[in-house]
């Protein structure tokens, strides 16, 4: 996630690989898909859950904690918004068809987003959406 917003603020990237996959904050919150990334650090999710008063962790809970971390990051930041920003620089798109943190379903959106961009910068050369591989 870092190594895409470094992108599209810094146009001095040329090449740019995220080590955790691309993925639509607020598509996860909306779908409920959002489980498997609570999971990963689930312990500042339950602090969030007690501090909400609440009995488990719901989606309102992790909509909190994703405006605490990183405010913005469902909404003008996150993927649908920012990834089309790397255009028209070299963008390949790489996700496992079976990843529970960043769902494929989660990537078609930003990946649409993202080749209407390269489309209107007369780029889509060097953009390649591979966001449903088998591994």
């Amino acid at each position: 996630m870092h190594a895409w917003f470094a992108a599209f603020v810094d146009t001095r990237y040329s090449v740019v690989v995220p080590i955790i996959g691309v993925q639509g904050f607020q598509w996860a919150i909306d779908n409920d898909m959002w489980q498997a990334r609570v999971d990963s650090i689930k312990p500042l999710f339950e602090e969030a859950r007690i501090d909400s008063g609440k009995s488990e962790i719901d989606a309102e809970v992790v909509k909190k904690v994703c405006d605490k971390i990183a405010p913005a990051m469902a909404s003008q930041f996150d993927a649908p918004y920012s990834i089309p920003l790397i255009a028209p620089r070299p963008l390949l798109l790489l996700n496992g068809a079976d990843d529970p943190r960043c769902p494929a379903l989660g990537l078609q959106e930003p990946a649409s987003k993202a080749a209407e961009a390269y489309a209107e910068a007369g780029s889509m050369d060097k953009f390649k959406d591979k966001a449903r591989l088998r591994c």
